[in-house]
């Protein structure tokens, strides 16, 4: 098994970046939100998952560790594979799936690509007493989960529709004004994600 790679980002594209390491070029599928703080010829350190299929060996990386952890907590989930998992970490962060989890926050959790309702209560039923393993600080999070306003929920959706991920509509979201109609946050959320 590949536990981890050294090496030189040698290009990125859409989903996968081509790490160059004791020059061999590795196809390295990543959460587009970590891809992203990655630039060509930059020395990395990539946390690695080598997933073998009868037809592959695709290599799944992770910028941290926490990433790695809880895409190996959800693909074993029944019926949740790599492909999936990865969509789910794009979705939202790290801490705020596992307060999900762990605050049985099924409608949040249904706002993730791919995840319908049954998964959603899986996930919670397989994966609610695993949560600790990711080594996160748990126990704040239990304390003060966010319940979003329904206006923000309204909004959050308005702007996945819209092909946005949850993460980054809820950011967006926090720096508009509260007191302004649900519309005029959508606008302003918007032109804040450029």
């Amino acid at each position: 098994m590949i536990e981890f790679l050294r090496g030189r980002v040698h290009s990125t594209d859409r989903g996968y970046l081509v790490l160059e390491s004791n020059g061999i070029g590795y196809i390295v599928n990543m959460v587009e939100r970590e891809l992203h703080t990655f630039y060509e010829n930059e020395e990395v350190f990539i946390n690695i998952r080598l997933v073998l299929r009868e037809d592959a060996a695709i290599l799944y990386g992770f910028r941290h560790i926490e990433t790695r952890d809880a895409f190996d907590l959800l693909t074993s989930v029944t019926g949740i594979g790599p492909k999936l998992a990865m969509g789910i970490l794009d979705g939202d962060d790290v801490f705020n799936i596992a307060k999900y989890i762990i605050s049985k926050d099924e409608k949040s959790l249904t706002k993730l690509p791919g995840i319908g309702k049954k998964t959603a209560q899986r996930i919670i039923l397989e994966l609610k007493d695993k949560v600790e393993k990711l080594d996160l600080d748990l126990t704040s999070m239990t304390d003060d989960v966010e319940i979003i306003e329904e206006k923000d929920d309204s909004a959050v959706e308005a702007l996945i529709s819209l092909g946005y991920n949850v993460y980054d509509a809820k950011k967006a979201l926090e720096k508009v004004d509260p007191s302004i109609d649900i519309s005029e946050r959508i606008r302003e959320a918007l032109k804040l994600m450029g």
